[in-house]
């Protein structure tokens, strides 16, 4: 029984992590209708920040505000070029460009922090272990699960529950009549990616404690990032925790059960869903008149 208590917790702290950066990617995807792939990047360089802040001595808690920082910063800087002028292009065209860019951006990154796989030092509050039923578990994956899931709420209170989610949705069902009322829609667009970028930061930060920062974890990320978005239905707050909680728990308990084949049955089981609910888990409600 313990054995499977220590098993559902880890699967809840990487269902977090996904829920996380997929919430980020939905933002971009399900309201502005851009496909940005380089969301990845963002991911690996919160990561790249979060390890180097937990081991150069600062603050440990400023690492999560750094990392979102950096990634926002980033965000910023592509919507102002090049994404602004591909908000209006097919989506052909906005994969070619954020595939591309995000290629460079994983180069630039490689020479910057190196090839090697970044560990970082957790801070002292944060290390060892408690023990539930008599098994060990890592008081980081604890602090991801409560930390995760309070900012997850927080993003959902912003934009279903604030006069603010109202004026981003509001944008993308008529952005001439939001302009009308003399709101600058364009500021609302970047600060929707900044948003984005900065929760791709923050997610690689909380991840760095488990899954260290290293090349290649940008498309690693963004593919489940995809597939958590996809399968729990564009648009949808409910559709992507869902998504998320069923990919990190298809994952975790795979590996425990058919670790040779985890990774065809998690992503079987996601595709098997796909098929048969093709609109995704929680179809986003349309009005015909």
């Amino acid at each position: 029984m313990g054995f499977y208590l220590i098993q559902t917790l880890n699967a809840l702290s990487f269902s977090v992590l996904l829920l996380l950066t997929g919430l980020g990617l939905s933002l971009v995807l399900s309201l502005m209708n851009f496909v940005n792939l380089t969301h990845g990047s963002f991911v690996l360089l919160g990561a790249y920040v979060g390890a180097w802040w937990f081991g150069s001595g600062l603050p440990w808690w400023l690492a999560f505000p750094a990392a979102f920082a950096a990634a926002g910063l980033a965000g910023l800087l592509l919507e102002r070029f090049p994404f602004r002028q591909f908000y209006a292009r097919t989506h052909l065209m906005q994969v070619l460009l954020t595939y591309g860019l995000s290629v460079v951006f994983a180069d630039l990154m490689r020479w910057g922090f190196g090839a090697q796989i970044m560990s970082p030092e957790m801070p002292e509050l944060l290390r060892g272990v408690i023990f539930l039923m008599d098994m060990p578990f890592p008081i980081y994956r604890l602090f991801i699960i409560g930390f995760g899931l309070a900012l997850a709420a927080g993003l959902w209170f912003a934009v279903d529950r604030t006069i603010w989610g109202a004026v981003v949705r509001a944008c993308v069902v008529d952005r001439g009549f939001v302009e009308t009322l003399g709101l600058d829609t364009r500021r609302i667009f970047t600060a929707v990616l900044v948003i984005s970028a900065g929760l791709g930061g923050l997610s690689g930060a909380l991840g760095a404690g488990i899954l260290s920062a290293y090349p290649g974890l940008d498309e690693e990320v963004l593919i489940l990032a995809l597939i958590v978005v996809v399968v729990g239905g564009l648009g949808t707050f409910r559709g992507t925790v869902a998504s998320a909680l069923l990919l990190g728990f298809a994952m975790t308990f795979a590996k425990v059960w058919v670790p040779e084949f985890s990774n065809f049955v998690a992503l079987g089981v996601m595709a098997a869903l796909l098929v048969m609910l093709p609109s995704g888990l929680v179809a986003q409600k349309t009005r015909q008149v």
